[in-house]
């Protein structure tokens, strides 16, 4: 279960993404659950050399079943799944 303001890492593709609002499901890409970026280990020397975006920029993907919704930071070509299907797309309007 994430909560708001976790950042999670693909180990495959290294997509990134930060949870904008939690949910019951697990993050998946690439077909394995996504990691969780702790504060002492590689990956947050890795996640902090990235600016972070502003919240409500960009795109997010929504869970259709749990509504977790996360905002990606660094983007690859994986398939980002919870709940056992895929992520919907959510454009954020600026205006």
């Amino acid at each position: 279960m994430a909560k708001k303001g976790q950042t999670f890492f693909c180990e495959i593709c290294k997509q990134k993404v930060v949870v904008v609002d939690g949910g019951f499901g697990v993050l998946v890409c690439c077909g394995k659950e996504m990691t969780l970026v702790g504060k002492k280990d590689m990956m947050s020397v890795w996640t902090s050399a990235h600016k972070s975006p502003e919240e409500g920029s960009g795109v997010h993907f929504i869970c259709g079943i749990c509504g977790q919704k996360i905002n990606v930071i660094y983007e690859t070509t994986g398939i980002l799944e919870c709940c056992g299907q895929r992520m919907m797309m959510e454009e954020v309007s600026n205006g």
